[in-house]
This record gives structure tokens, C-alpha cells and sequence, in this order.
């Protein structure tokens, strides 16, 4: 199969195109390298495009033909978003409209769209499964919400088979350290966040939020190995060769670990102390939030198969490794 992957120089979109090339499909990745990075995928073809720009993108369809899109570039922190709602918007929604309108053109026959558990929000009760109400509550989960839209509603028109995945909250590297995420500025996530502690390079990790009504006090998310969601890109893309399978799935390990869990977890593979400063909440944050995975398991077999700790080796191994910036 023919797939175009757009963000696929980045830190998910380097685990789907190692999965694609080991299941032998065809690629050309679509990167501006705002956020990727080259090295990551030094063997597969790459144009150097903005989804912005709409005449570049329709070129690169036009060379390549794809069969398949896999879309994953998106500006992704919820926090910025709300300092810059409008970039946010251009990027995410305008770039997804450019490139629905040039898999229109070029009848690609499959779509798969990167979303967000974000679109839920705060959700009224775990696990989540895909009928929960939606209501972001920041700009980046609404373009998210709107790009699932934009999708769902061209392929009810054009009969394209599409697939939104809602991801919860990823995380690790690959198991023999050759591949994971390079860092960019401070970390906004919270394993690279605990993992800088546990490296010396930042004095504590900040906790925000220590009075939610959980059993230590702290938020729980759902943590999914970035193998494991690489892995049900690929099969759902492949998957989607029935068209009763088109949909909107969640992606997760389907269990919440609190923050405090997660740094014991750190403390113990790292054999570092990792300090914790309790701060405030933070604007929007949620107690608690982590997945129904059964449907993707039901429609297409996928389910996680890494557990916390795997997720929590790797990327210690893997940033604790020679330093990787850019």
C-alpha cells in the first residue's frame, strides 16, 4: 500500500513509519521539520512541506499517488494553545482541510486522523469509552474535535474509509534505545519531565495538583507505549479495507496511574531520588482520565501490549542516553 504520512518525522510519526516499512508499504513522509527531525527517518523518502501550503502539498500527492494518508502533524499542547489559539487553529484545521482537499483530488481511498482524548474533556466517568460526550476545554482538543469533523464528513460525501484515533496520554521509546523523542526546549510532558529530574538536569518535577479526590492525591491518566499506538496505526490503516470498519476509536492501555505511581515507577528503574514540588492545579486539568479501549480491540484485534514499566524503561534508556536536541 501506498501511504502518505504527514508529521512523520516526528515522535509518533518515526514509530508508524518504522511499522509501515517493516510491514512493507510504500511511503513518502510530509514534514515541515518545524518539530521532526531528518534523523529519525534518514531512509525514507521525505518532501519538506507546510500542510499550510496548499500548491506544495497537492504536488506531493501528485507525484506519489497515495493510496493511503495517515495524518499526524498537528501542533499538540494544550497549554499553548490557549496562549495562541489562532496558530493552533491554522495549523491543525487549515492544514487538515489542505490535505482532505488533495486526498479528494487524488482519490485516496483510505484516511486515518490522528485526534486526541482531548476532545472529551473532562469526562463524567472512566473509562471513557468513544459515546462519551465531547467538550474540549482548550483550543487544541476543539481543532482536534473540528478535524474529526472535517474528516468524517468528507468521507459521508466521497465514500472515503476513514479512521479517527483518540490517543490518550503517549509515552516511551523504542526497547533498544535506537529511536524515541528528541528533545525540544523544556519538556511539557510528563515522563521526559520526570525522566530530566531523574537525570540531574532539572532540581524537582513540578505535580500540579496534589488534592484530587484520588487515592494519593494526584491525577490519573492513561499511559500508552508509542509502539503500541504505532502498531494500531498500521493495522487499522490496513484494516480499513472494509468499509463497516470506518470510525472513530480510542487508543490507550485502558488502566489510570496516578502521577505520584509513575514517578515511584521512575524511582525504581532509574535508581535516582526524582524530588517532587506540589504546585497548584492548572487551568483545565482533570482528575481523571483513561480509556475503553474494547472497540478497537473488537473491530481490528489491536490492544496494548507494553505496560507501564516498559514504557517507563524505555525512555529512561533512551534519554538517558547521548543527548538529543534540536
Amino acid at each position: 500500500m501506498k501511504v502518505l504520512l504527514t508529521g512523520g518525522a516526528g515522535y509518533i510519526g518515526s514509530f508508524v513509519v518504522q511499522e509501515l516499512a517493516a510491514r512493507g508499504h510504500t511511503m513518502l513522509v510530509v514534514d515541515d521539520l518545524s518539530t521532526g527531525h531528518r534523523e529519525a527517518i534518514p531512509d525514507t523518502p521525505l518532501d519538506v512541506v507546510d500542510i499550510r501550503d496548499e500548491p506544495a502539498l497537492m504536488t506531493s500527492f501528485e507525484r506519489f499517488r497515495p493510496e493511503c494518508v495517515i495524518h499526524l502533524a498537528a501542533l499538540k499542547s494544550p497549554e499553548e494553545s490557549t496562549q495562541n489559539p489562532a496558530h493552533y487553529f491554522d495549523v491543525n484545521v487549515s492544514g487538515t482541510v489542505n490535505l482532505l482537499k488533495a486526498a479528494s483530488r487524488y482519490g485516496v481511498v483510505r484516511f486515518v486522523f490522528s485526534s486526541s482524548a482531548a476532545v472529551y474533556g473532562t469526562p463524567q466517568m472512566c473509562p471513557v469509552d468513544e459515546t462519551a460526550p465531547t467538550a474540549p476545554q482548550s483550543p487544541y482538543g476543539e481543532s482536534k474535535y473540528i478535524g474529526e469533523r472535517l474528516v468524517t464528513t468528507q468521507a459521508a460525501t466521497t465514500g472515503m474509509r476513514h479512521a479517527c484515533l483518540r490517543y490518550f496520554n503517549v509515552a516511551g521509546a523504542a526497547p533498544d534505545a535506537s529511536l524515541g523523542e528528541y528533545a525540544s526546549g523544556e519538556a511539557r510532558q510528563l515522563v521526559p519531565r520526570a525522566v530530566a529530574v531523574a537525570r540531574g538536569l532539572a532540581p524537582t518535577l513540578k505535580i500540579f495538583g496534589t488534592d484530587y479526590p484520588t487515592e494519593d492525591g494526584t491525577a490519573l491518566r492513561d499511559y500508552i507505549h508509542v509502539v503500541d499506538l504505532a502498531r494500531a496505526h498500521v493495522l487499522v490503516a490496513e484494516g480499513l479495507d472494509d468499509a463497516g470498519r470506518c470510525g472513530t476509536y480510542n487508543l490507550g492501555r485502558g488502566e489510570g496511574t496516578s502521577v505520584l505511581a509513575l514517578v515511584d515507577g521512575l524511582r525504581r528503574i532509574s535508581g535516582a531520588e526524582v524530588p517532587v514540588e506540589p504546585c497548584s492545579r492548572r487551568p483545565g486539568d482533570m482528575p481523571a482520565s483513561w480509556a475503553d479501549a474494547g472497540l478497537v480491540f473488537r473491530t481490528f484485534g489491536w490492544r496494548a501490549e507494553c505496560d507501564l514499566h516498559d514504557i517507563l524503561s524505555s525512555a529512561w534508556a533512551w534519554h538517558n542516553g547521548a543527548p538529543r536536541t534540536g
